[in-house]
């Protein structure tokens, strides 16, 4: 419903912009506005709305048309520069760009008194002037217009030279022929009008055919051979047969048939031009006459078809034409056989546009062949089908080496042939035989296949059918030719052939009005409906297979064509369509789809094998369902011992290559499907079959696809719940989440222990045993190896997955206290991981599984056993989960914000400050967005319970990549501390406190830079905004000094060590009885003398705009002196020539220079 109101809503009624173009048009034939080019700018935008409703400026045409044209004229009489008119014609063009030169060009005068002074305006134009190009192509199509006046060329002509006008003319189109713009097109149009005339065709229409032939012959030039056929194509379209004939045979046959057009074998537009000249070639050897022995269906009227509709008949004529209905005795040329034969091989082209040039030609000629050639074409055109087919030993058609352009290429001819009664009732029967061949047409190539264009096409000639013919000529094809069409508009893969087809269909019915259930079919699957390829198949497709004389056939084509397909996505639908569809006769699938399906389950080829069992897997699961609800089919399933034991074997009997080559991904997700599903049936097997389905779901477990692996964990699920498990097993799943272990095994184990029924009370003891293992794989690992971010986020959702299937009583009696322990504190330490790789932050898969774990264990917890959800545990985990929720990616601000107001708003939890945060965080507030967030978390750093993990998260997101984001966390983070005051008032937190969180949260992190450089950068802000400079203690600074120092010790991090000297330069601003600014200044003298020259520069910078300060507030002689060296000294030369000069600051800052300790040996 949202594609259709959205079509309606683009779709204009009228032109609505009428008015606001005519007050263009108007200021642009005002000679005194300035705005000539903004005006056409904005006629140009107007115009783009209405290209795929052009029809709409019609009415306005004239108006538009009409003024412009007045004075173009009057200008070029005036012979006026060039450039005021370029406004004016590049308006018309944007109108025959929009509507068509055909149309806009009837509105354009053509007085005799017109055609010179427009000639000379032309040819004075520069030809190689871009600016002009769309002036020159208006010309040429108003001249066009202008030549065809009903006088003689030569007597309007002036005579002002020795060449006549038309001579003039030609040579000027000859000139443009070659060019690479649109003036060739309007140079075209011009030529054929020209030549079309009696009176310069007598004179001049051979010696340019000549002409044209010599310049094929002579050059190369793409561009003037597209010109040079574009204009004969004109020509021979307008002109008169009569004046035409003469140059067939001698001029036109042999530059038709001669290799010239080799070179240009890969050019399409000139093979395209030279399909439509053999076509127009071939309609002037043969008199314009309507065919007596075509077909003709009667009134075209569906109200009159809807009625009693007439038999079908040959067509009436008026008695103006009746004269040519019995003349099919005159000689027709055998050139027209040599057309005919280049037209069918131009069907075989290998591109879409020559093919279609070539399928209407041979529509167009045969209709004014006589009967027996016209089916001897038909014949020719039915052969082609044939081309490179054979049948195989079970007598199936095998068209694996068939050409698709060829199917293409005729299935458009013969789409024309019917559209037009020239496929003749006898001829259907053969010709639908191929049809159905057509819609299904699918050659695979490679990983993929070729044939959309060909079912689209083989909808067209459906579509031409249901025009063409009456209801009882199709009668005997209905039921072959409904069933192809809706499984086309159904269950093919292409959405423009779904939409073909289902167009083709809706013809059909509303034409013949003999296909079944036809209304009903055409409101299920209409234009929009159709549009989207899951509803298709899961929702249409069934619906319409309610309908007992299609279902067997989609039914069909589901099992031995879509299951097929070289696309996974369609086999996956082929199967999930066959599931829905089993309800609506389960018993028709016991005893014929799934004895047909499993010996293909078995093959060799992956894709047969994938898509069947795919298909045995969700039929089966289906057919389950079905069996519960009627008895009569569980004994008629029971009954079948047969199929029952295929089933089983199909694991074992299944390749082993296709479980491990390439793309054996496919087969063993299908295959885990199918053994789910089959388990979910509780099907009887032996213990053989068993532990083969064991086997291979414990390898695809192994797997390092996570496709793979979840459907291993779905069908181990399923086995261990209707088969069981023993302690031997379950030991050695255990093992397999071991560290030690290969990380893809740890992953899918870790899913796959997750599943197990735990509830069950001999299987309480193995609770303790697999919370321990899930936990231990959870932590992070020291060796990168090891360290596997997929593996510990399995192992979180394992543990996630028991918990919440455990009942109350198993929570309680089969989990100890200890064991409760020790899964809040691996969730716990869960939080804390901040691993990273090639992918970036890998830890917060981690962290969110772990968010979610707790989200749902912690208030079951508390309500179940309300001791172990102590205040200061619980205020912990919401600390910890809070710094989440102000952290630097947005899923895992939003997860952990959806958590913290769950938390927040559970009754049975003693948080910490709980009223205060339930009016702080109000329920709508929204974590993804920065700028409604931050404001509002920083407001929590007045509660000390919270501060450290929340200030830590706030330092990591003001120092996160993205601007919006820092941005909002940095400002909204300043602006609290600057409300703070100085030092304890015993009330509010004051900025001294939050130095001191700010000290600890530096230790804390100390060399892990994924915090301190963030912290690093908003500890200079502080420093530079002067907030922390008014912290009195000298022993905060000192501490801050400390950290930085520690953080900074040999390292080759060069953003490090810029943020580093900024807050050096920040620790300058503290009083000078403060021991940190004289230390400060020291490493930054010491920095001058780095190894890196970036880093001296930068020193050398933040020192002078430092002293620049100073020396405003004082003319000390030294400390202008110091500036001086500061500034005229190149830092970047080698460290011993800069050295004095550097030793030369400490005395002039009156700073003491360090003393270099030696270490003792």
């Amino acid at each position: 419903m949202e594609v259709l109101e959205d079509a309606i809503e683009h779709t204009k009624s009228h032109f609505e912009h009428a008015q606001r173009a005519q007050e263009l048009i108007t200021c642009l034939c005002d000679d005194e506005t300035l705005e000539k080019m903004q005006a056409v700018k904005q006629l140009g935008v107007i115009l783009d709305e209405y290209q795929e409703q052009s029809h709409l400026l019609d009415p306005y045409l004239e108006g538009f048309v009409q003024p412009v044209m007045a004075n173009i004229r009057r200008d070029i009489l005036k012979t006026l520069c060039i450039d005021a008119l370029l406004p004016l014609f590049r308006f018309l063009y944007l109108l025959t760009k929009t509507r068509g030169y055909k149309t806009v060009v009837k509105f354009m005068s053509h007085d005799v008194s017109d055609l010179e002074p427009v000639y000379d305006f032309l040819s004075e134009m520069d030809a190689s002037s871009f600016e002009q190009w769309e002036a020159r192509y208006i010309c040429f199509v108003w001249l066009s217009l202008i030549c065809m006046i009903p006088f003689d060329l030569y007597k309007v002509d002036r005579g002002d030279t020795e060449t006549p006008l038309v001579e003039k003319l030609l040579l000027l189109c000859k000139v443009y022929l070659k060019s690479t713009g649109k003036e060739r097109d309007g140079a075209s149009v011009l030529v054929a009008r020209l030549l079309s005339r009696r009176d310069v065709s007598h004179d001049h229409l051979i010696p340019y055919i000549t002409w044209c032939r010599q310049q094929l012959d002579a050059n190369d030039d793409v561009f003037e051979a597209t010109g040079i056929l574009s204009s004969l194509c004109g020509i021979y379209q307008v002109t008169s047969r009569e004046t035409l004939l003469p140059t067939l045979d001698e001029y036109l046959i042999p530059m038709l048939t001669s290799p010239l057009f080799d070179k240009y074998d890969n050019n399409a537009v000139i093979r395209k031009l030279r399909t439509k000249l053999n076509q127009r070639v071939g309609i002037a050897y043969l008199k314009p006459k309507i065919a007596t022995w075509r077909y003709h269906r009667g009134n075209r009227s569906l109200r009159t078809n809807l009625g009693d509709a007439p038999d079908a008949t040959v067509e009436n004529l008026d008695p103006g034409l009746a004269s040519q209905i019995h003349d099919d005795d005159y000689d027709i040329s055998e050139n027209v056989e040599t057309i005919i034969d280049l037209l069918l091989n131009g069907l075989r082209d290998k591109d879409t546009i020559v093919r279609w040039s070539a399928a209407k030609g041979i529509g167009r000629i045969t209709q004014r062949l006589p009967e027996l050639l016209a089916q001897d074409v038909v014949t020719s055109l039915l052969g082609l089908f044939e081309e490179n087919t054979f049948f195989d030993a079970k007598e199936h058609l095998d068209m694996t080496a068939v050409s698709d352009h060829t199917w293409h290429g005729v299935s458009l001819a013969i789409g024309e042939l019917a559209r037009r009664g020239l496929l003749l009732p006898q001829h259907l029967e053969q010709t639908i035989y191929w049809v159905n061949f057509a819609i299904k047409f699918d050659l695979k190539k490679g990983s993929h296949s070729i044939g959309a264009h060909v079912r689209d096409a083989a909808c067209y000639v459906c579509w031409s059918f249901a025009r063409a013919y009456a209801p009882e000529i199709m009668a005997p094809f209905v039921h072959k030719l409904a069933p192809s069409l809706i499984t086309a508009s159904v269950f093919d893969r292409e959405v423009n052939v779904r939409r073909a087809s289902s167009a083709a269909f809706q013809e059909n019915v509303g034409r013949q009005g003999i296909f079944p259930m036809g209304i009903d079919i055409i409101q299920l699957a209409d234009y929009f409906s159709v549009g989207n390829r899951n509803n298709t198949f899961l929702h249409v497709a069934v619906e319409i297979a309610k309908i007992q004389c299609y279902r067997y056939h989609m039914i069909g084509h589901l099992v031995q064509v879509t299951s097929k397909h070289w696309d996974k996505t369609m086999r996956v639908l082929a199967s999930k369509a066959l599931s829905r569809m089993v309800p609506l006769d389960p018993v028709y699938f016991i005893q014929n789809t799934i004895p047909a399906v499993t010996p293909l389950a078995t093959v060799k080829d992956i894709q047969i094998a994938h898509g069947a069992i795919l298909c045995l897997s969700e039929i089966c699961l289906a057919l389950y369902k079905c069996r519960q609800q009627d008895p009569s089919l569980e004994a008629l399933w029971q009954a079948n011992n047969v199929l029952q034991k295929s089933l089983a074997k199909i694991v074992q009997a299944c390749p082993p290559k296709s479980l491990t080559t390439f793309g054996s991904e496919h087969i063993r997700e299908a295959i885990c499907q199918l053994v789910g599903n089959l388990a979910q049936t509780k099907l009887v097997v032996c213990d053989n079959v068993l532990e083969s389905w064991k086997q291979v779901v414990q390898s695809s477990l192994e797997r390092k696809e996570e496709n793979v692996q979840r459907c291993a964990v779905d069908a181990f699920a399923s086995v261990t719940q209707s088969y069981g498990i023993n302690a031997t097993e379950f030991g050695m799943y255990l093992k397999m989440v071991e560290v030690s272990h290969m990380m893809y095994s740890r992953r899918g184990y870790a899913l796959a222990l997750g599943t197990i029924n735990y509830n069950q009370t001999n299987r309480h003891p193995w609770l303790h045993d697999v919370i321990h293992s899930l936990g231990l794989a959870s932590k992070v690992q020291t060796d990168h190896h090891t360290n596997d971010a997929e593996a510990k986020r399995n192992a979180i959702f394992g543990l996630h997955e028991i918990l919440m299937k455990v009942d109350d009583n198993t929570m309680v009696q089969g989990i100890t206290e200890d064991d409760h322990m020790y899964i809040i504190a691996t969730l716990e330490n869960c939080l804390k991981d901040y691993s990273a790789d090639q992918r970036g932050d890998v830890g917060s898969w981690v962290r969110t599984a772990s968010m979610r774990c707790l989200g749902y264990y912690i208030p079951r917890i508390a309500q179940l056993w309300k001791t172990l959800t102590s205040p200061v545990l619980v205020t912990r985990i919401f600390a910890a989960i809070m710094k989440q929720s102000v952290e630097r990616i947005d899923r895992v601000r939003q997860l952990g914000g959806s958590v913290l107001q769950s938390l927040l708003w559970t009754p049975n939890l003693t948080i910490a400050h709980v009223h205060e945060l339930q009016k702080l965080i109000p329920t709508d507030l929204d974590f993804g967005s920065a700028s409604d967030l931050y404001p509002v978390m920083v407001q929590i750093l007045d509660f000390s319970e919270y501060r450290i993990e929340l200030l830590t998260g706030l330092i990591t997101s003001a120092g996160a990549i993205t601007e919006s984001l820092m941005r909002y966390a940095s400002s909204s983070l300043m602006d609290y501390i600057r409300t703070l005051p100085v030092s304890n008032d015993g009330v509010n937190v004051s900025v001294e406190e939050l130095m001191q969180t700010w000290a600890v949260v530096f230790m804390k992190y100390e060399k892990q830079d994924r915090v301190t450089l963030p912290l690093l950068d908003t500890l200079g802000q502080l420093y530079e905004f002067g907030i922390a400079s008014t912290v009195c203690s000298p022993t905060i600074h000192h501490q801050l000094y400390s950290c930085v120092h520690k953080e900074c010790f040999r390292t080759k991090n060069i953003k490090k060590l810029l943020s580093v000297i900024k807050v050096y330069v920040g620790f300058l601003a503290l009083p000078s009885d403060i021991p940190t600014k004289t230390k400060s200044l020291q490493k930054l003298l010491s920095y001058l003398m780095h190894a890196y020259p970036r880093v001296r520069m930068e020193v050398a910078d933040q020192l002078f705009g430092y002293m620049s300060l100073l020396g405003e507030k004082s003319n000390d002689l030294e400390l202008l002196e110091a500036e001086e060296i500061i500034t005229s000294t190149d830092w970047s030369l080698d460290i011993s020539s800069i050295k004095p000069i550097r030793d030369r600051l400490y005395h002039l800052l009156d700073i003491p220079k360090p003393a270099i300790t030696k270490k003792l040996l």
